[in-house]
């Protein structure tokens, strides 16, 4: 069952990503880290950090049912 919200009077389909994938990149170095954790404990200031968020969203069906 998809949820939905009402906006103006008519029930809208509410999407949900499938997926969320977090980068975080040292500016400087070009070092990879492997989640928020990892860069705070390497004592990186966030100046020097790049995060890329990539969100994954189910496919749409454009084409309505005849």
């Amino acid at each position: 069952m998809t949820k939905t919200v009402k906006v103006d009077g008519q029930d809208v389909p509410v999407l949900e990503p499938t997926e969320i994938i977090e980068t975080f990149t040292n500016i400087k170095t070009g070092e990879v880290y492997k989640d928020e954790a990892a860069y705070k404990a390497a004592n990186i200031p966030p100046e020097d950090l790049r995060k890329d968020v990539k969100v994954i969203m189910p496919p749409l069906d454009l084409f309505g049912k005849s």
